[in-house]
């Protein structure tokens, strides 16, 4: 008998621990397999049965490798990664990072840009869900990385106003309202799906303390009018409650309410000044939340309520924040962190296990955001965002598979994003090997350097009159 012709495949990967993170657990395939066509994943399974079904222009050998699907991160401000360092340790993060957010051009926003990509995809993290100042100049490199983004402007028409919560409540400005406007109109008419639909375009409202009522209610229009998510602070600190409850009578979720915004295209991030009341009314609106544990813990010493919104039913999803607050584009450290952070909150070794952070960072990550149906699980029909991890590495060995199988395990609690040794999106390898395959790393880090050095300049006269804490640690010779 004739045998059946094969399929041809543009890659195929074989010989891996396959964690397809599809249905309610991992979705383990043992020597599994995957083929790819194009910028999608065509089928999975044991490796002796695709390599018996598909030909394809290349083979991966994933022979001691873990495969799955790309980290997604969920709320992340890759325009300040510069300013990484220099604002911990401090009574006010905000105040000690001010001199050097004042120093910063729309060229350190795209350096930082270029910085996080840079270290999330060497981590594993294939899409960024980027809530940036200046987004729109940091988009181009994007397209050139061959990263996926989730891209939202941080918009405000609040002018600075100073002082502690209960000083004068500050101005709302039309023409920064006008402005932002324009910048988001434009954003998603030139961006929106662009890349092969790696870009996506969201609404970036800063926090309900940060925008006045006209420009939520236009943002609630766009967000309906296009089917848009709305990314967004939600009760991220002390200053957002006290000013929305003395200029509207309310706290921020319930001006949310009030405004329409409270529903399944909200992304809301941290909630750590919300009552347990109000995290579980987010959750149940049909809103996500983005997580992001070690960034609260350093600048707040708060580990926000992940845990209530997801026993209320809420979907979550894991966030780096920026490098400026956690030090880091590490979706790995988040993992731990929240992972651990939880156990202790709930004085439970049970609660959230390794595999539902592993989750949190993909298949949940992936819904949180909006691009379920697109991304988070390695499946037939879903886009390709794969990496490879190296079990063979001294921080994953020894790999079990029976009579308990600690891969996941040993990844959520061990892995540092280092061992990441292939990572493909959109159906493209992007990096491989220890290298990225689209641009010229050394060509990017001397642009980094560059801007770090004029910001560095820039900060220097208000960082020594302001005195920021972190500044006398290094006149004291502690840092």
């Amino acid at each position: 008998m004739p045998h059946p012709e094969k399929t041809h495949a543009d890659l195929l990967i074989v010989h891996g621990d396959v964690f397809t993170m599809a249905g309610t657990g991992s979705g383990y395939i043992e020597d599994g397999a995957v083929a790819i066509s194009g910028n999608s994943i065509v089928d999975t399974g044991p490796s002796g049965s695709l390599r018996a079904r598909y030909t394809a222009a290349r083979v991966v050998d994933a022979s001691e490798c873990a495969v799955l699907p790309g980290l997604v991160d969920a709320h992340v401000h890759s325009g300040i990664a510069l300013l990484r360092g220099v604002a911990q340790d401090s009574p006010s993060w905000l105040a000690s990072l001010a001199p050097f957010v004042n120093a910063m051009s729309l060229d350190a926003l795209q350096a930082g840009t270029m910085l996080t990509v840079m270290e999330g995809i060497r981590a594993g993290t294939t899409t960024f869900c980027d809530n940036s100042p200046g987004i729109a100049h940091s988009l181009p490199f994007y397209e050139k990385s061959g990263a996926r983004v989730a891209a939202s402007p941080l918009t405000s028409d609040a002018m600075p106003a100073g002082g502690p919560p209960n000083a004068r409540l500050p101005e709302f400005s039309g023409e920064m309202r006008a402005f932002g406007l324009l910048e988001t109109r434009d954003l998603i008419d030139r961006w929106n799906g662009a890349a092969e639909g790696r870009i996506a375009v969201q609404l970036g409202p800063r926090a309900a303390d940060f925008c006045s009522e006209e420009l939520l209610i236009e943002i609630r229009r766009l967000s309906e009018k296009h089917g848009l998510k709305v990314h967004m602070h939600l009760a991220q600190d002390k200053r957002e409650t006290e000013q929305v409850w003395r200029r509207y009578g309310v706290r921020p979720v319930g001006l949310l309410e009030r405004m329409g915004l409270l529903n399944e295209r909200l992304i809301a991030a941290h909630l750590i000044r919300c009552t347990p009341e109000e995290v579980e009314r987010v959750a149940r609106s049909g809103a996500s939340m983005a997580f992001c544990p070690s960034s609260l813990l350093i600048c707040d010493g708060i580990l926000p309520p992940a845990d209530i919104f997801m026993d209320a039913g809420g979907t979550v999803g894991l966030g780096t924040d920026e490098t400026s607050s956690n030090n880091g584009a590490n979706l790995w450290s988040e993992m731990k962190a929240g992972c651990l952070g939880l156990k202790m909150k709930r004085a439970d070794a049970a609660y959230m296990p390794a595999w539902k952070a592993l989750r949190m960072a993909t298949t949940d990550g992936a819904r949180a955001i909006g691009l379920g149906h697109e991304i988070g699980t390695i499946e037939a029909g879903k886009k390709a965002d794969i990496i490879l991890i190296d079990l063979t590495r001294p921080s994953l060995v020894p790999v079990m598979r029976r009579p308990v199988r600690n891969i996941i395990p040993n990844l959520v609690l061990s892995a540092r994003g280092g061992e990441i040794c292939l990572s493909i999106i959109n159906g493209s390898i992007v990096y491989e090997n220890g290298h990225m395959t689209r641009f010229d790393e050394g060509e990017a880090m001397g642009f980094i350097s560059k801007a770090a050095e004029e910001i560095c300049r820039g900060a220097g006269r208000e960082a020594a009159e302001t005195r920021t804490a972190p500044f006398v640690m290094t006149e004291n010779g502690e840092y």
